[in-house]
């Protein structure tokens, strides 16, 4: 499936080399989605594990869905309805959760709290082949797809405090990676002038990023003392863990994974960063 999608944008950018007529440039802004795939499946289990062994708990842990983004496209146009454009852009998911948690120990009460910050952001360069369509003497309809090139970062952190031993653990991991995919899109144009155009997209863009592998730092500082960890070679895994009942879990392991009583399913995580993006924007002429 690489081979075929860079074969295709490779077809393409000889194309609007070889056969160019007239070139636009297209700058744009919105929203992209993700599905987060196994990042979100887990947020569920983390939370029902907190859940099970506090007697009050309050927050929830959020998904991973949207966020803001931009793009640039050069479009060159090979005839009055057919252009190829050579694009790229950024966007950006990201949110901050807490679900704090009370309970008892053989030692007494106990206050505790867990956080998930995710962030994924991405770098796509792609290469669109156009199709315009007249709607109206002001508007056209452009219809596109292409294949679509990604680079990748993936950042989490995982603070955690509790009023045992007043201990507070930071925990984080960055991961770069690249995706390989496409997008398909359907969008409006209006003419302001000859050269001008007001332009509104709606997009959908899929890849997935697998065998996220990077650096890890955990910190933790409580009453019994200080000690850190870190490795430049973790991944990010997803696994069950039955304490009582089974809860779905995501973590950060070496490349044997987690280990011990109660674990099973572990496979590396995979986030899919495939979604809807809408975007609003201007096309100029030259």
């Amino acid at each position: 499936m690489r081979k075929g999608i860079l074969s295709l944008a490779l077809i393409l950018t000889a194309a609007a080399l070889a056969y160019p007529q007239q070139v636009s440039f297209k700058l744009a802004g919105g929203l992209s989605w993700i599905n987060g795939d196994d990042f979100n499946a887990a947020l569920p289990g983390e939370y029902n594990l907190i859940k099970a062994s506090a007697l009050t708990t309050s927050g929830t842990f959020k998904n991973l869905t949207s966020g803001p983004h931009f793009q640039a496209e050069l479009i060159t146009h090979i005839s009055r309805r057919i252009a190829v454009g050579l694009g790229g852009g950024y966007y950006r998911v990201s949110n901050q959760s807490i679900v704090a948690g009370s309970g008892q120990t053989a030692d007494g009460p106990y206050d505790a709290t867990s956080t998930f910050a995710p962030q994924v952001s991405v770098i796509p360069f792609f290469v669109n082949l156009h199709y315009f369509a007249d709607l109206a003497p002001k508007i056209k309809i452009d219809v596109y797809a292409g294949p679509v090139f990604s680079i990748v970062q993936t950042h989490i952190e995982n603070p955690t405090t509790s009023t045992v031993l007043s201990t507070s653990t930071s925990e984080v991991f960055t991961a770069s990676s690249i995706s390989l995919g496409g997008q398909a899109g359907l969008g409006f144009s209006y003419r302001l002038s000859s050269r001008i155009f007001l332009i509104a997209d709606g997009s959908y863009h899929f890849g997935k990023t697998t065998d996220l592998i990077g650096n890890w730092v955990k910190n933790v500082n409580s009453s019994a003392g200080f000690t850190t960890s870190s490795s430049d070679a973790y991944y990010l895994w997803t696994y069950d863990y039955t304490q009582g009942s089974t809860y779905s879990r995501i973590g950060f392991f070496d490349v044997n994974g987690p280990t011990g009583d109660g674990i099973a399913n572990a496979k590396r995580a995979v986030i899919d960063i495939s979604g809807i993006q809408l975007s609003a924007g201007v096309r100029i002429s030259f």
